[in-house]
């Protein structure tokens, strides 16, 4: 990657929220991150952090994140976290980023398919792609932090 390239990306993850110490802590934790194109990490970050109410710090902490696929891995996921965040099931408080989005798929689907799947029976389409929260009526509203 040339220097005009890496400036460039350090510009971006800089408007994005990072702080310096951020893109050196995701460049040393995991630099696939800088593969992505702009558009790409530009949607992942806007989708972490202003739908799903995450901090940039925390994507900065945790970059393997944004090299997951949206479609098959992050929305899913963020999806039946919202909804049981909707239902009270769990609260903010309860997991990390990184259980959220960095566990396993059966790690995951034990945690939080499975043990509410009884109460939300939907919970099963939505993580596997076949359903989606507007489906039930419900959005990823813009969110000041995961509730």
């Amino acid at each position: 990657m040339g220097t005009s390239k890496w400036e460039q990306k350090r510009e971006l993850c800089r408007k994005s929220g990072w702080t310096e110490e951020d893109f050196s802590l995701a460049f040393r934790k995991n630099l696939m991150f800088m593969t992505l194109s702009d558009r790409n990490f530009s949607s992942k970050i806007d989708f972490l952090v202003n739908k799903m109410g995450l901090q940039p710090a925390d994507m900065a902490a945790n970059p393997t994140t944004l090299t997951y696929s949206s479609e098959t891995w992050i929305i899913p996921r963020c999806a039946v976290i919202t909804l049981l965040q909707l239902k009270g099931f769990i609260t903010k408080g309860e997991f990390s980023v990184s259980t959220m989005l960095l566990g396993s798929k059966t790690y995951f689907l034990k945690r939080f398919v499975i043990q509410y799947q009884e109460q939300v029976p939907e919970l099963l389409s939505i993580f596997q792609g076949k359903m989606g929260l507007w489906e039930l009526g419900i959005g990823f509203a813009e969110r000041s932090g995961m509730e």
